[in-house]
Order: C-alpha cells, then structure tokens, then sequence
C-alpha cells in the first residue's frame, strides 16, 4: 500500500475517532443547530492549503481537477457544514479586532452551492478554544460570531491531495455475471473471449461459447480482481495521446454495470502502466505492472 493511502486511511480513521469523541464528551449543551436552506451538492473550500472544490456527481463525489475524491470523508465534510452546532453566540456585531482576535481575520471558508450553482451558505471558520473541541465562526456577511461544536479546523483544512480516491472500481464476486476481453478497442473484431453466466437462477454456471471452462477458476480470478487502485492520476494530457487504441481492454459485468478497464503502455520497458476506467470517470492514471499482470490472461487459463 502506497504512503499516499496509508495517510489517507489514517486520516479517515482519526477524523471519525474525533467525530465520536466530541459527540459523546462534548462539555458545553448545544443551544441550536443551524442548516442550509436548500441541498448543497457542492462544497468551495478556501483554506490554509489552498482551493478545494467538491461536487456530488450522484453518490460520488469529484474534486476540481475531476479526480474522484474520497466518499467516506466527502460525505462527512458535507454533514459537518449542513449540522453545524452552536453553543453559544460570542459576539452580536464583532469590530475588526474582535474578529482578529478569534482568528476570524485569515478564516477558513466554506460555501455550500446548490446544484445550480447558487449560493446557499457560507462559512467562516476561526480560532479553536483551548480545549480544540470548539471552534469560532461566523456566517455569510454577517458579524456576529459564533462558538460552535467541534474543531472544524481539523474537518476542513486538507490539502487536494489527501482527498483524492485511488479506487478505480470495486464489485463483489457474487455480483459478477459476464467478463469480456478484447485485444485492442472493444470492438467485435478484437474480442479475445466472452465467459458468463448462463442458465436458470438456481443453476447459472459460467460458460463461454468456444470453450469449456473450469468454474472454479473463473471464480478465483474474480476473486483476485474485485478492485483496482491507481498509484497516481495523471494530470500531464498533453504527454498522451487518449484516441490511440488500447492494448488491453476488459469489461466486467457485475451488479448491473458494464465496468470498462483499459489498458496502455503494457509492454513497455516501464513499471506503471497507463489505466482508464468507467467507474473513475474514465480519467487516466498509474497502476503498477506488477498489479496489471493478473489481466494478462488467455481462456485456456480458465479451461
């Protein structure tokens, strides 16, 4: 596992030990709760790090670059700004140096937008209290501060990069019920084997047409291709030419979705290989050799 993930992985864990902390050892009563008046379906953060934007694209989330951004820590950036808890109101109408002083003058920001791009709420976010447990913040132009639950800071000040998603797609095994393999574009002319389940519910087995195939090691190489993650996304398009045809192309059917891999670069004198998948919207980006390897495959290695 890449550091890249490792650290991912470790933030997600730390911001949700600290989610369930402040819930249940919270010192202060919560007096209000406020929320935006409409859905927001994108989040603008401008924070210490730089300019983050998030916009749902159905149950996933993509960042500004279009690279897929993590669900799980998305999702709860989204609930932090939409259940924002206020313990008291500090100031009524804050002067200049009021504001400096709870560390509102440099804020974070937040702006939750609709799906039209509208403007819903704007956030700015201060200063911790001592404890870090509670944060300073205000609303939209107003000056009136507020303290509200939680170290918001912690929630939003993330650099791009430690949002991103390297999963280029995940399905079960169970779910699975056609692989197809084509040797260059996914036309007719360039398919190399078709294997998938025929027959009633009770009895679907794994077939392919020209061939006879070992059910067990369809199974197990299903098994060791559930998921795909890439070690980088590439930004640099002017370095690669997307209309050439790929070297390797699989799309494997499973709960419901045709889930399009493909392949370029495999037999050159690289360790990474070039990988475009539909279910990270088809953007390019690094997998290792040593992980395409399993793709290499003839149907006799299923017979």
């Amino acid at each position: 596992m890449s550091v890249k993930k490792i650290i991912l992985l470790s933030l997600t864990g730390f911001l949700i030990v600290v989610h369930i902390f402040q819930l249940y050892f919270e010192p202060r009563a919560v007096v209000k709760e406020i929320k935006p008046n409409a859905a927001v379906t994108t989040l603008g953060i401008s924070n210490h790090k730089g300019e983050i934007r998030l916009s749902k694209n159905g149950d996933d989330w993509v960042l500004n670059s279009n690279h897929p951004a993590n669900r799980e820590m998305a999702d709860y950036l989204l609930s932090t700004f939409e259940n924002l808890k206020i313990i008291e109101t500090v100031k009524k109408s804050a002067t200049d140096e009021e504001l400096n002083k709870y560390g509102l003058n440099n804020p974070i920001i937040v702006t939750g937008y609709s799906s039209n791009n509208e403007q819903i709420q704007k956030l700015f976010i201060g200063k911790t209290t001592s404890t870090a447990n509670q944060t300073y913040i205000k609303l939209d132009s107003s000056k009136e501060v507020y303290l509200a639950s939680g170290n918001l800071i912690l929630a939003f000040d993330f650099a791009e990069e430690n949002l991103l998603d390297y999963t280029l797609y995940s399905f079960k095994t169970s779910e699975a019920y056609k692989i197809q393999k084509y040797n260059g574009k996914a036309v007719p002319e360039n398919l190399d084997f078709i294997i998938e389940k025929t027959g009633e519910v009770a009895e679907t087995k794994w077939a392919c047409p020209d061939s006879k195939v070992n059910e067990t090691k369809i199974e197990g190489w299903l098994r060791s291709a559930e998921s795909l993650t890439a070690s980088e996304w590439i930004d640099d398009f002017e370095s690669l030419d997307m209309n050439a045809a790929p070297d390797l192309v699989y799309i494997i059917s499973a709960a419901g979705k045709d889930i399009k891999i493909e392949f370029y670069g495999i037999n050159e004198d690289k360790e990474e290989v070039i990988v475009r998948c539909s279910e990270s919207n088809d953007f390019p980006c690094l997998v290792s050799k040593s992980k395409v390897e399993k793709y290499l495959k003839s149907i006799s290695d299923f017979e």
